[in-house]
């Protein structure tokens, strides 16, 4: 059996629907972009350079914004996350860069790590009340949304205060001297009956 390849014209009706995309003024965010805007979406490119942004928006058909974003610092991720208002129906984490020299970002993060993980991450923490409330409208009334009760107790990842006071993940507590987990193997603790060799 054949499989058939999935295009863009495979894409839903996206009318209604709001989506970010972050990287979206060249490669594959403008495509994505560009594609999403055909559908009906109200699309709002998420870029560093606005003027980048707003060239890549007029080559686009219907509704497109245009605002800046610089994941590489926490400020924006907080700036653009704190004037958002209204649902988000899809957030598309597409910025990134690579093989770049070494730095480090204002807030003291290596520079690649802050831009493709640390600010995607945060960003999405922050947009995080805006997409569960905008699945919550779109749901039918028999289908529930899905479960964001982990929303309300995850820490402000921009907040060392906040990571701080959030205790961690229970995990299992090592036996003293054994360099293991209880059960696991590893060496007796001193004093222990030395195990039956052949």
């Amino acid at each position: 059996m054949t499989q058939q390849k999935w295009t863009a014209a495979d894409l839903p009706a996206m009318t209604g629907r709001t989506v970010v995309v972050t990287g979206a003024s060249s490669g594959l965010g403008l495509i994505t972009a560009r594609q999403l805007a055909s559908a009906g979406a109200r699309v709002v490119l998420a870029v560093r350079d606005e003027a980048r942004g707003h060239s890549a928006a007029a080559t686009m058909p219907g509704t497109t914004e245009v605002r800046q974003l610089d994941l590489s610092s926490q400020a924006s991720v907080r700036a653009f996350a704190a004037a958002w208002t209204g649902p988000l129906d899809i957030l598309i984490n597409n910025a990134g860069i690579m093989q770049v020299p070494r730095a480090r970002t204002s807030d003291g993060f290596e520079v690649q790590i802050a831009t493709n993980h640390l600010g995607p991450f945060a960003l999405t923490i922050l947009l995080l009340p805006h997409i569960t409330a905008s699945t919550t409208a779109h749901c039918p009334p028999s289908t529930p949304p899905p479960a964001s009760s982990q929303a309300a107790v995850m820490p402000d990842p921009t907040d060392p205060a906040s990571a701080a006071a959030t205790p961690r993940s229970s995990r299992p507590a090592r036996t003293p001297g054994t360099g293991s987990s209880p059960g696991g193997s590893g060496t007796p603790p001193p004093g222990s009956p030395a195990p039956d060799r052949p």
